[in-house]
């Protein structure tokens, strides 16, 4: 009978404990839905790259060399637009590995922020075809200070949930943090160029691009020189 009651009382417990403690811990199935919706993002942004219409071409080849140059401003938005979120995607998968783990919480923000990379493929068609209005280069700035902030909450709950007294990730997530941030200005000040010429701001926007391609680490501070170092470079240097 006591063997029965105590039965009854672990299985009560277990009832009693809360959805949201057990709910949404999976890191491996957050990384795989990235994945996928990273991949059609992606691959809708290609669409966008259309042959131009037979007529154009078909009596001469300086016809189609002019259809083709017409595609210009959709072939930039396209490879502006993929390299972007290539950039978001290594991003979130960085987060990802630093904090190691996950909650309901976590997983409906990382939610929310795949949303709006499911939104870029629309405001990369927008800026290929209205890329002389000030509001299409607007729209696509939007686009991506919103995944900029999707980053920032994740990775600031993040570090509120799974790494307190953890001095490595906190480390690694103040560099993440400081990226996004450097990150967030310059395409803020990018977009801004549009107000003189909407051109002007999206090849800003594409060397801004460039940049954080060709050059993934933010300086660090360099150590001191030992006493025994007589070069006294850093081993940056």
């Amino acid at each position: 009978m006591r063997l029965r009651c105590d039965a009854l009382s672990g299985h009560h417990v277990g009832m009693s404990e809360p959805y949201n403690r057990f709910s949404g811990q999976s890191v491996e199935r957050l990384t795989a839905l990235t994945d996928g919706l990273f991949a059609v993002a992606m691959t809708l942004l290609v669409l966008d790259l259309r042959v131009p219409a037979s007529e154009a071409w078909a009596v001469l080849d300086h016809g189609l060399w002019d259809a083709l140059l017409k595609l210009g401003p959709n072939f930039g938005a396209y490879l502006l637009s993929f390299t972007m979120l290539g950039t978001f995607w290594l991003a979130q998968h960085t987060l990802l590995t630093i904090l190691g783990r996950s909650d309901r919480t976590l997983t409906w923000i990382h939610l929310g922020f795949l949303f709006v990379v499911t939104l870029l493929p629309f405001s990369a068609a927008l800026l290929a075809e209205f890329h002389n209005l000030r509001l299409a280069v607007g729209v696509y700035w939007l686009n991506i200070l919103l995944l900029g902030l999707g980053l920032k909450w994740s990775s600031r709950y993040g570090r509120q949930a799974f790494l307190t007294g953890e001095d490595q990730a906190l480390s690694r997530l103040a560099t993440f943090r400081r990226r996004i941030l450097l990150a967030q200005v310059l395409y803020a000040l990018a977009a801004l160029i549009c107000l003189a010429s909407t051109v002007a701001s999206i090849v800003a926007l594409g060397a801004v691009q460039l940049y954080f391609i060709v050059s993934p680490r933010l300086s660090r501070a360099r150590p001191s020189p030992s006493a025994g170092d007589d070069s006294g470079r850093s081993p940056d240097g």
